[in-house]
């Protein structure tokens, strides 16, 4: 079952399944035919396999009961099947007898009593149409349609301009899987944004920090290392990650009216800029680093993204932290753009060989 964003997920889930087993998955259709009619030319050429294993995954999740998200690539081929679908319902005018079988009604007809029951706005028959008519469909199933012009959105980034993704809140790495290889292969780590390259790292660090010792040299002799050291590691891990990557790090950097503790940017792209800022999780600062310090850095810069960073060592700081994360998502539009993360740094129990 893939998650829609929709009370009624049995319903689309089975419809569309009903769908594509009648229209793509029988004995009549090409399977590669039917790719190369919804999808844009590149993709059928560069990725076909991966284009097919989406197409299948759309057809086996809609009839299970786990529940699956889709990726880019799936929300791109499903928006345009169900465009196509449509299309096939203005030309024949039986479709709902022929593509819609007696469950199919049923779930219809159940959801619109359910809607009827919720609200009085619409009669009966009125919202039964609404689940009849495919047209009806993607607003039902999509957030946002972003994916339909990510063309435009990455031209518009490679001639300088970030607006239209600062506009619409558009992260264009989610939508790496669709651009031609050519593009792709201008990136090698699959990330276009440096905000994007940020997190990579901070999941890598998140990573050594669980599964290896990384911990370890943010303790000295049992006592936590003061936050100038905490600062010295990660700058350390940061030029070694970043590596022949052209990104400049600064550390205790001047911005605004104050200093940060560091800031990012693409040395081939000057609108990708990153602040980072890290805060002890028992620092008596680490509201007013937040709400005020940070927000205030990037009020009077033009950096667009920040990273606020709080260091735990003990099992209250992470609680703490987990609070403040709780309380704090943000309060105004850039602190929308603040990225909070914790830097676990609790020790752990080593295993003992009996």
């Amino acid at each position: 079952m893939i998650i829609f964003q929709t009370g009624h997920q049995e319903l689309f889930n089975y419809i569309i399944h009903h769908f594509l087993k009648k229209e793509v998955f029988n004995e009549e259709m090409d399977l590669g035919d039917m790719i190369e009619i919804l999808l844009p030319k590149y993709l059928y050429r560069e990725q076909y396999h991966k284009c097919v294993k989406a197409f299948n995954e759309l057809y086996q999740w809609t009839e299970d009961s786990f529940y699956h998200e889709m990726c880019a690539l799936h929300e791109l081929l499903l928006y345009n099947f169900i465009e196509y679908m449509a299309n096939l319902q203005r030309e024949i005018p039986e479709f709902n007898q022929l593509y819609i079988d007696e469950k199919g009604h049923f779930l219809i007809d159940q959801a619109a009593q359910n809607d009827l029951a919720e609200s009085d706005d619409f009669g009966y028959e009125d919202c039964k149409e609404i689940y009849y008519d495919i047209v009806f469909y993607p607003d039902f199933l999509f957030i946002d349609t972003d994916f339909l012009f990510i063309d435009k959105i990455y031209n518009t980034r490679k001639a300088g301009e970030t607006f239209i993704e600062d506009i619409l809140g558009i992260n264009i790495d989610y939508y790496f899987e669709l651009m031609p290889q050519d593009i792709q292969e201008q990136y090698k780590t699959r990330h276009i944004t440096l905000t994007s390259e940020v997190e990579a790292m901070l999941k890598y660090v998140e990573g050594r920090i669980q599964c290896g010792n990384l911990y370890k040299l943010f303790w000295e002799n049992d006592t936590p290392v003061k936050e100038e050291r905490i600062q010295l590691i990660l700058e350390n891990i940061m030029d070694a990650y970043f590596y022949n990557q052209a990104i400049e790090i600064t550390r205790e950097a001047l911005v605004g009216n104050g200093r940060v503790d560091f800031k990012l940017y693409k040395a081939d792209h000057e609108d990708e800029k990153v602040l980072i800022e890290i805060k002890r999780g028992s620092s008596s600062y680490l509201r007013k680093g937040y709400e005020k310090q940070l927000t205030d850095y990037m009020l009077s810069t033009n950096y667009k993204n920040a990273f606020y960073l709080i260091a735990c060592f003990t099992d209250s700081e992470y609680e703490r932290s987990e609070r403040f994360i709780r309380n704090h998502v943000y309060t105004d539009t850039i602190q929308l753009y603040i990225n909070i993360s914790i830097l676990d740094f609790r020790k752990r129990k080593t295993a003992s060989i009996s």
